[in-house]
C-alpha cells in the first residue's frame, strides 16, 4: 500500500514526458568523537554538591510579603542537613554580602546583632566558607570581619590580613575556595587577577572563586587564572543565568537568601575550568538525587536500579572532563520545622524587640497620634484608605502566625520601634498601631491642630522603598504604586482643610 502511494507521488511530481533527475547531495562530513577536543587529562572520578547563597543580607527569616514567602535560616539548615544524607561530599559556601540588610537598617545596634545572628545562624546550618566585601564591614569594621572567618585574597588591612583561600575536604575530595572581595574606600586593595591566582596553595581536586566582586572583575579572574573551576559570584544589578566565558564560569546565587544554588560537580580530570551542562545524563543523576534527599524518604529499588545505571554511564562519559550541572531550590514551607535555630531566632527577636521599646521610650517632639485621630477631621481620606491593601496589612502577619514577629511588624504596622510610636506586640498593646497606617507615610503627627504646629512629611520614593524594597516588592515602581493609593487619589482633589 505504502509502495503505490509513493508510486503515485512520484508520477504526480513528474513533469509531463518523462522523469526529473533530482540534484546530487554534498557527502556529509565524517563524524566527530563527541566534544573530543575538550577532553583533558584524565582523573579519578570524584563528585561533590556545592551549595551557594550570596547578598543575603542580613535576611534572618522568611521574606517576600506579599509573594509566596521563602528564605531564612530555618529552611537553609533543613534543605542543608537532607542533602547531608546523600552518599556524596555536600559543602555549603556564600559569596559575600551576607550581614547587613541594607543601609536602611534601624541603627547601629541592629546592624551588630542581625551581623552576630547571621553568623550564628551560619554556622548552625554548617557554612564552610564565605567571601567578604565591602557593606559587611558596617557592623563592626576589619577586626569583626576577620575574626568571623571571611575570606578576601585581594584586602590587606595591617596588621593582618584576611584569610585568602580555604581547603575543605569531604570523604576525601578536597574543594578549594579563595574569597575574593569588592572594592572598599578604607580597605587596602591589590590586583584581583594576581591575588587570586597566589591564593592557590595546597592540593585541591577544584578551585572555586567566592566572589562580591563586580562583573568586569569576575570574568578577568575567570578568563585570566588557569586552574579555576568557576567563580561564584554574587548576583549584579540583575540575576544572570551561568555564563561561559574563555575560561571559568560565572555562576550568580539568587539574593536575600530566598534559593539555594545547587552546583553538582562531576569531576573526571585535573583541577580546570568547569563546563556547566543543561541537559543529558549529568542532569538526570542531580535532579534524581537532590529530588530523593528532598523527599526525605527512599524511592523504589526499580528507580534505584535505574539511578545506579546511569551515574555509571555517567562516569563513563565524563572521562578527561570537569563537568556542573546547576539547579535552584526555592525555599519553601515544605522545609518548615525544627532544625536547631529555634534558640538563636529567639534571642535575635529579644534583641531587636529590646531596641525598639529603648527607641520608643526617648524622648519624642509629638508621636503617633494613629489614624482613627486622623480620621477626626479627614474623614473622606479615612475612609478611602479603609479599602487599600494597606489598611489590611496584618492580615498577611496574621495568617502565617508572624503577627508579633519584631523582624516583620515594623512594615504591617505604623510606628514600631519609633520614637513616640510603640513597641509592646501583644495584641492589645498593637491594636491601634496595626497595619500602614496614615502616619506610617507622612510622619508622626500627634500635636497636628491644623495650624502648622506639626507638619505632615512628603511622601517620597524612599518612604515606600523602606519596605517596598528586593525582596519583598521587587516588582515596585514608586509612580506607579502611589497612584494606586487610594487616599492620595482623595487628597488631590480635595480643597485644603480649614483650620
Amino acid at each position: 500500500m505504502l509502495a503505490a502511494v509513493l508510486a503515485v507521488a512520484a508520477v504526480a511530481c513528474s513533469p509531463a514526458g518523462g522523469s526529473r533527475a533530482l540534484p546530487e547531495l554534498p557527502p556529509l562530513p565524517e563524524r566527530l568523537p563527541e566534544r573530543a577536543a575538550d577532553r583533558g587529562e584524565e582523573a579519578p572520578f570524584r563528585e561533590a554538591i556545592v551549595a551557594l547563597t550570596g547578598a543575603v543580607r542580613g535576611e534572618v527569616e522568611v521574606c517576600g510579603c506579599p509573594t509566596t514567602p521563602y528564605g531564612g535560616f530555618a529552611r537553609r539548615s533543613a534543605l542543608y542537613a537532607k542533602l547531608r544524607t546523600l552518599d556524596v561530599p555536600f559543602v555549603a559556601v556564600d559569596a559575600g554580602e551576607m550581614l547587613v540588610k541594607g543601609l536602611t537598617a534601624r541603627d547601629e545596634v541592629d546592624r551588630r546583632v542581625r551581623a552576630q545572628a547571621v553568623l550564628d545562624l551560619a554556622h548552625t546550618a554548617g557554612l564552610d566558607a564565605w567571601a567578604a566585601s565591602p557593606v559587611d564591614l558596617l557592623p563592626g569594621g576589619m577586626e569583626f570581619l576577620r575574626s568571623a572567618g571571611a575570606l578576601a585574597a585581594n584586602w590587606s588591612a595591617p596588621p593582618a590580613s584576611f584569610g585568602a583561600a580555604s581547603i575543605v575536604e569531604r570523604a576525601g575530595v578536597r574543594l578549594g575556595f579563595i574569597g575574593l572581595a569588592g572594592t572598599a574606600s578604607d580597605v587596602k586593595g591589590s590586583d584581583a587577577v594576581a591575588a587570586v591566582a597566589a591564593a592557590k596553595v595546597g592540593e585541591a581536586d577544584a578551585w572555586f572563586v567566592l566572589s562580591s566582586a563586580d562583573e568586569a572583575t569576575n570574568r578577568a579572574v575567570a578568563e585570566q587564572v588557569s586552574g579555576i573551576a568557576a567563580v561564584l559570584a554574587t548576583e549584579g544589578d540583575r540575576l544572570d543565568e551561568p555564563r561561559t566565558t574563555n575560561g571559568a564560569p560565572i555562576i550568580e546565587a539568587p539574593g536575600r537568601g530566598r534559593y539555594v544554588t545547587l552546583v553538582h560537580v562531576f569531576l573526571a580530570s585535573t583541577p580546570r575550568a568547569l563546563e556547566v551542562v543543561e541537559r543529558g545524563i549529568w542532569k538526570d543523576v542531580a535532579t534524581y538525587r537532590s529530588g530523593r534527599s528532598l523527599a526525605g524518604g527512599g524511592p523504589s529499588p526499580a528507580m534505584d536500579a535505574e539511578a545506579k545505571r546511569d551515574h555509571e554511564r555517567l562516569v563513563k562519559r565524563s572521562r578527561g572532563r570537569n563537568y556542573a550541572f546547576v539547579e535552584t531550590v526555592p525555599l519553601g514551607s515544605d522545609l518548615d520545622g525544627d532544625v536547631g535555630t529555634e534558640d538563636t531566632l529567639d534571642k535575635f527577636h529579644a534583641a531587636i524587640l529590646g531596641s525598639a521599646q529603648a527607641a520608643v521610650a526617648a524622648p519624642a517632639r509629638g508621636g503617633y497620634a494613629t489614624g482613627s485621630a486622623c480620621g477626626g477631621c479627614h474623614q473622606d481620606r479615612l475612609a478611602s484608605w479603609a479599602f487599600d491593601g494597606h489598611a489590611r496589612a496584618i492580615e498577611s502577619l496574621a495568617g502565617r502566625d508572624a503577627a508579633s514577629n519584631p523582624e516583620c511588624i515594623g512594615c504591617h504596622s505604623t510606628g514600631f520601634g519609633r520614637p513616640g510610636g510603640f513597641a509592646d506586640l501583644t495584641e492589645r498593646g498593637a491594636a491601634a498601631y496595626r497595619d500602614v497606617q496614615c502616619e506610617a507615610c507622612h510622619g508622626p503627627m500627634r500635636g497636628h491642630d491644623g495650624r502648622g504646629s506639626v507638619h505632615s512629611q512628603p511622601i517620597t520614593e524612599a518612604t515606600c522603598r523602606a519596605c517596598h524594597d528586593e525582596a519583598n516588592s521587587p516588582e515596585f515602581e514608586y509612580r506607579t504604586y502611589l497612584a494606586k493609593i487610594s487616599c492620595t487619589r482623595v487628597a488631590t482633589q480635595r480643597t485644603p482643610d480649614a483650620p
